[in-house]
């Protein structure tokens, strides 16, 4: 039986270890890849739980000049309420000048700091369903 040997490939002196030199050089960028990709999506996650927060505000601020439109249209017109939707308080004002009324209503959440303030003009008689005549959102 005539025997065969197996010859190894080796690379020249200079070459060798360059492999795994090379593996490493891949794996920090791949781990600063992810490392990156980690980051951006919990700065998406923030973002997404600030406009959670801001269009709670906004509702809860709304809440308020549809409470001031209620009283009107009751005439129970009161110059100023609170109220809570949820985790959002709101406070509102509401100034009457010659036969129109502007209704402020400014809302916070406390936990996030998020904050709304809309404003409205409406007018009619007091003990019916107003007009608006003006609706401002102050962002």
């Amino acid at each position: 039986m005539k025997s065969q040997s197996f010859r190894s490939t080796h690379l020249p002196g200079q070459y060798r270890g360059s492999t795994l030199v090379i593996s490493l050089l891949l794996l920090t960028v791949m781990s600063l890849l992810g490392l990156g990709a980690m980051q951006g999506a919990q700065l998406e996650e923030k973002m997404a739980a600030n406009l959670r927060y801001g269009i709670a505000t906004f509702y809860a601020a709304e809440a308020g000049l549809q409470q001031a439109i209620n009283n009107h249209t009751l005439n129970q017109i009161l110059p100023s309420f609170s109220g809570q939707l949820g985790q959002n308080a709101f406070d509102t004002t509401v100034t009457n000048s010659t036969g129109s009324y502007t209704v402020v209503s400014t809302a916070s959440h406390a936990a996030s700091g998020a904050q709304r303030k809309l404003s409205m003009v409406i007018q009619g008689v007091p003990g019916s369903p107003p007009t608006i005549a003006q609706w401002v959102d102050h962002e």
